[in-house]
């Protein structure tokens, strides 16, 4: 949220014009430049400030609204300005993350610097020395130089001063004339002098290119990251989406990636990576490409900038084994450490991929349930729930697929597939054992939260493991979208909304996410802004039945029936889920439509008999036909069922009637949420 500051004065033009000298730095507040041995480093503007204000007051503690006041004077910005100020700063000082040896972070309050500071005496006219010619060796071999550096420098260097890769720069010396003769030709010389003169300007001017062009590389950060869906040949299209997916969920720990949900619709045939990264509003993309045949395996993975397509990175892996696993592990790790450089703020560490020593049809099996379980369907959560069971099997030991097995599970409670009582044991063995094997993963500490939020009704508990999940991995939209619907059935409106929103960042082409920021503001009673937010979801997807189911809700509640029944008929056909025939028949209800409404009511009471039917569905009805009684009693039967509607009883404006009705207040104090 935007730091509204308290205006206090800037350091004193003095002693912004000082000269600082710590470890081989030296920073020079007049003519703003900072340099290591004599050698220029780029730094943004807000960055240099910010080292100033810090080197100034050397070993004492300078607040973030110190900073902000100093630095951000003329404007109204958000604290995660400065966290990226801080994170440019180490980076360019090339800070150890285990060591730190000149900027400190004071938890909570701001920063301090703790390397020794000399103030450097210096006498005006010596401030800016003339430059003199140097003779550059430009190593463009990739030990050195990440990617995107070497092909900049190889086009600096070719295109102005020409010398091959590798080799010296060399400065040109002015050629001296002969004294001229009789019969000397004048234009000879000046041909000489001028061809002399060019090739000087190009030699200075190529190295004066390497410099900027290198600056602007080093400058260039990914906050956010995209991973296309891979292609391939000899490797079926659910192990694709499942080798997509597990290189999403590791690299998350690294950086915020795109789940795969939100890439789904891009194919190999959608060729156009910048046009996917700017649409997924990330700052880098990640395609590759996997091989499997008689020979082996092969995984070739490409690192891509969205702004201008430049490649910032790739490699090529190979086993002779059928162990995709394996290469992928290796694809993984390298990719950590290419990310590692260009990261704002890389983490300390990162949990290594888990999958190298992995049984081959374990792993296969794991990534046929990951790609089931991403289309939200009840009849892939049910393939899932199979494919992960076989993983199991085939590795008894192997903790993501524990974790995918739970993941079914909750949402087969969510989607009311089966009622949390049902659901509920398998899913938490599932998300247990794969803590126990794993106690490193994120998503299992996710699921567990679901549960204790779902169908247990535990907020605390629920909060306690969706903080352990973002602490584990703080870029698992997942983890921030649960944890807010669990802190919104608990009445904490602000925070929700935040840890929503947190989610919509990670993730903001996700249509559940952005259903569930209108669903957490129709639960705070603010209908048109949540009616808003439905629609702009429907813009992206019009097809998206969550969304068009909770839209008719919040027309429901505003009164317009007629909008709601024609919104809620789109959704019944679309989905057939038995919930939202019990919010039609609401709907018809209320808008006068009676007869309708009890035909709904009895093909869901007939539909029961065979299938689950939350009895929640038959609340609403009984509440639209004014048979608050026979409501009572299904809401007293969701209660026995565990079922998931009801989390949010205490808050849930749908039932808003019957607040003051002795039974349901029974109700909700047996639910103990």
């Amino acid at each position: 949220m935007p730091v509204f500051r308290e205006d206090r004065p800037v350091a004193p033009a003095s002693q912004r014009g000082q000269v600082y000298g710590f470890g081989p730095f030296r920073l020079d507040g007049g003519n703003r430049l900072l340099t290591r041995e004599q050698e220029p480093l780029a730094l943004p503007a807000r960055a240099f400030d910010t080292l100033l204000a810090l080197v100034q007051r050397p070993g004492q503690l300078v607040t973030k609204t110190e900073l902000l006041n100093i630095v951000w004077a003329d404007s109204f910005v958000e604290e995660s300005n400065l966290t990226v100020a801080i994170s440019t700063l180490r980076r360019v000082l090339g800070e150890d993350p285990q060591d730190r040896k000149y900027i400190q972070t004071v938890s909570g309050r701001g920063y301090r610097f703790i390397s020794p500071v000399a103030q450097i005496a210096i006498t005006e006219p010596d401030r800016l020395p003339a430059p003199a010619p140097e003779s550059r060796v430009v190593d463009l071999s990739p030990v050195d130089l990440s990617p995107v550096e070497a092909s900049e420098a190889r086009s600096a260097a070719g295109a102005l001063s020409g010398p091959p890769s590798g080799s010296p720069v060399e400065q040109v010396a002015p050629v001296r004339a002969a004294a001229p003769q009789q019969d000397a030709r004048p234009h000879r010389s000046r041909t000489a002098w001028a061809l002399a003169a060019c090739l000087l300007v190009a030699g200075l001017l190529g190295g004066t290119a390497w410099r900027v062009h290198k600056a602007r590389a080093a400058s260039f950060h990914i906050a956010s990251l995209v991973v296309l869906p891979m292609s391939g040949s000899g490797v079926n299209d659910e192990e694709l989406m499942g080798m997509t997916d597990a290189m999403i969920g590791q690299l998350g720990n690294m950086v915020p990636v795109r789940p795969l949900s939100s890439v789904l619709k891009y194919t190999a045939a959608s060729n156009d990576v910048q046009a996917a990264g700017r649409e997924q509003q990330a700052d880098a993309v990640i395609t590759a490409r996997v091989t499997q045949n008689a020979a082996g395996s092969a995984l070739e993975v490409e690192l891509r900038r969205t702004g201008d397509g430049q490649l910032l990175w790739s490699h090529s892996y190979r086993d002779a084994s059928d162990r995709i696993a394996r290469i992928q592990s290796a694809a993984d790790r390298d990719l950590t450490a290419e990310l590692r450089k260009l990261v704002v703020d890389p983490p300390a560490s990162v949990p290594p991929a888990p999958r190298a020593l992995v049984d081959p049809a374990a792993y296969q099996l794991y990534l046929r349930g990951r790609y089931f379980w991403n289309r939200r369907t009840e009849d892939g959560l049910r393939h899932s729930i199979e494919c992960f069971r076989q993983s199991i099997q085939a590795d008894p030991n192997y903790a993501p697929a524990y974790a995918g097995l739970a993941d079914s599970y909750a949402l087969l409670a969510s989607f009311s597939v089966e009622s949390g009582k049902t659901a509920n044991p398998d899913a938490r063995a599932a998300a247990l054992s794969a803590i126990h094997l794993d106690p490193t993963l994120a998503e299992p500490h996710a699921s567990l939260g679901m549960i204790y939020f779902f169908t247990d009704w535990n907020g605390p508990a629920a909060e306690q493991e969706f903080e352990r999940a973002i602490a584990l991995n703080p870029n698992y939209a997942t983890a921030h979208h649960w944890y807010a619907l669990d802190l919104a059935a608990m009445g904490r409106f602000p925070q929700a909304l935040y840890e929503v929103h947190r989610a919509q960042a990670l993730d903001p082409l996700s249509l559940i996410i952005g259903t569930n920021v209108g669903w957490i503001e129709y639960l705070d009673r603010r209908n048109g802004e949540a009616i808003a937010e439905y629609r702009k979801v429907l813009e992206l997807d019009p097809s998206f039945v969550r969304a068009r189911t909770r839209l008719g809700i919040a027309e429901i509640r505003g009164g317009d029936m007629a909008a709601a029944i024609k919104d809620l008929q789109i959704a019944e056909k679309e989905s057939g889920d038995p919930y939202v025939s019990g919010l039609l028949g609401e709907a018809l209800a209320r808008g006068g439509h009676t007869a309708a409404a009890e035909k709904i009511l009895a093909e869901l009471q007939a539909r029961s008999a065979s299938k689950y039917v939350p009895p929640f569905a038959l609340a609403l009805v009984y509440l639209g036909l004014d048979r608050r009684a026979e409501a009572i009693k299904a809401l007293e039967r969701s209660v026995e069922d565990r079922s998931t509607s009801m989390v949010y009883a205490k808050i849930d404006p749908s039932l808003d009637e019957l607040r003051k009705d002795p039974e349901f207040a029974k109700i909700v104090a047996k639910m103990r949420f």
